[in-house]
């Protein structure tokens, strides 16, 4: 099924750990002493630093904490044979600098950071993460340029895979690099796009997953009204994986052109709706030694149409809500999804909402794989009983039914979120902060009691 251009959507990737470390006890004592000099520097110090053409933004933090459940793992999942709460102490540093002008038109700038968690007792949890890029745009009367470079050592949780009494972590170096261009004149806009990414994971079981990718992209559109536009968009990704065959490469092109627009509100003030009608084709080719299978499928026209609204009802009430309907006419695939959030503020320091999700199977015709429901509660509050303390509440549930297996069991789901945190402010530079966090997951796919978690961390922050 082919997204359009109007038609957005968001994907949640859960936050792991880091890879199993070692630490040796110099790294831990350089760690120390540069914590200790963060945290005693005075506050008189420069806010920048100046290197060269740069303005530096310095933050160095430190912190400890204690996890009561480091796996993150249900009751039927420990081992016995292993702690399962433990404390820890993280230090770090991040720094950015300011855009430097190259040219009047032209500008970078860069940022980095890094951190490292020491477990005092589970040393194979030991974490470090580190990040760095580099940004450059240049912009000109009717053409924007620009790129950026970076890298990334980070952790990825693999989603419903569990191991008894240990984390399933994933971690994995990304090294991308991209470049774009975007000219426009007038009712015409051009904007192309070539990134490329390396990904190598540390891991022999994730080591599959090795692979690099190259991903060209060109859009075009003509602002025949004003309330909508002409488009083209054309897409190629290349795709090659380094284990198990270095010689297999998956080449897949897709196309889309139509038409997409909105309702203008001089005719229709509410709700607001906006349709697209369009075709697209997808042609994919994989290659292994030498040998290329081609799959080519034929245009085909999807219409995509949404309607949204929101409402004042009173000074501290708004409601909000919208739908979205999808239809691939070949393939005869309809999805229909629709949201409601209602949000009421209590006076000048709290508010809570109200939220609910559904992707349902029969209405106006959809044919979805799975029906969900989620229901959800938020409550926030600032400064409660003291300056700078803060509250959050959250909870959800949610209702997932697979359709397409006779039989199948509906797995419902209460996800329960509570926060405190205080920040108080040491010195003009130096702050302090105590956070406590509490989780709850309970699922009927599990018997033995829900996911729980308590985090307590106090640390400080030093903005130079």
């Amino acid at each position: 099924m082919r997204e359009f251009p109007q038609t957005n959507g968001c994907r949640h990737f859960p936050a792991g750990r880091k890879p199993p470390r070692s630490p040796c006890g110099s790294l831990r004592l350089a760690w120390i002493a540069a914590a200790v000099w963060l945290l005693l520097a005075q506050a008189g110090a420069a806010q920048t630093l100046r290197l060269g053409l740069f303005d530096l933004f310095i933050l160095g933090r430190a912190q400890v904490a204690y996890d009561s459940n480091v796996d993150d793992a249900y009751p039927e999942e420990e081992n016995p044979n292993l702690q399962k709460g433990d404390f820890y102490w993280m230090p770090g540093l991040s720094i950015r600098s300011q855009p430097v002008g190259m040219s009047p038109r032209t500008t970078f700038n860069f940022a980095a950071g890094y951190d490292y968690m020491d477990y005092f007792v589970r040393n194979d949890l030991d974490t470090e993460v580190y990040t760095a890029s580099l940004n450059v745009q240049a912009v000109l009367p009717r053409l924007t340029l620009g790129g950026l470079v970076s890298t990334e050592y980070s952790i990825e949780a693999s989603e419903d895979e569990y191991v008894p009494g240990g984390a399933v972590r994933d971690p994995m170096r990304t090294d991308s690099a991209s470049a774009f261009v975007n000219w426009n004149y007038r009712k015409f806009r051009v904007d192309t796009q070539a990134a490329f990414t390396r990904e190598r994971h540390d891991y022999a079981k994730h080591q599959i997953d090795d692979q690099d990718e190259t991903t060209l992209t060109a859009s075009a559109y003509l602002d025949l009204f004003s309330w909508g536009s002409l488009y083209y968009t054309w897409e190629n990704t290349v795709t090659t994986l380094v284990q198990p065959d270095p010689d297999e490469e998956t080449d897949e092109t897709t196309r889309t052109f139509g038409i997409m627009g909105a309702i203008p509100l001089s005719l229709l003030r509410r709700p607001q709706v906006s349709y697209s009608f369009g075709f697209s084709q997808e042609t994919e080719q994989t290659e292994t030694d030498g040998e290329a299978e081609e799959d080519e499928e034929t245009w085909e026209p999807t219409h995509t149409l949404t309607v949204s609204d929101e409402f004042q009802l009173s000074k501290t009430l708004h409601l909000s809500a919208s739908a979205t309907w999808l239809n691939t006419v070949v393939d005869d695939e309809v999805s229909f999804l629709y949201n409601i959030n209602l949000t009421q503020k209590l006076g000048a320091r709290a508010e809570h909402s109200l939220t609910f999700v559904q992707e349902p199977r029969s209405t106006f015709g959809s044919n979805t794989d799975t029906e969900t429901t989620t229901c959800g509660y938020n409550f926030s509050v600032k400064d409660l009983f003291i300056y700078n303390l803060s509250l959050t509440f959250g909870a959800t549930y949610a209702l997932d039914t697979p359709l397409d297996v006779e039989g199948a069991i509906t797995e419902k789901t209460t996800t329960l979120n509570l926060g405190l945190n205080h920040v108080r402010q040491l010195s003009r530079r130096l702050a302090r902060i105590v956070n406590y966090a509490y989780t709850s997951e309970d699922s009927n796919f599990h018997d033995y009691g829900p996911n729980q978690k308590h985090l307590l961390t106090y640390g400080f922050t030093y903005d130079f």
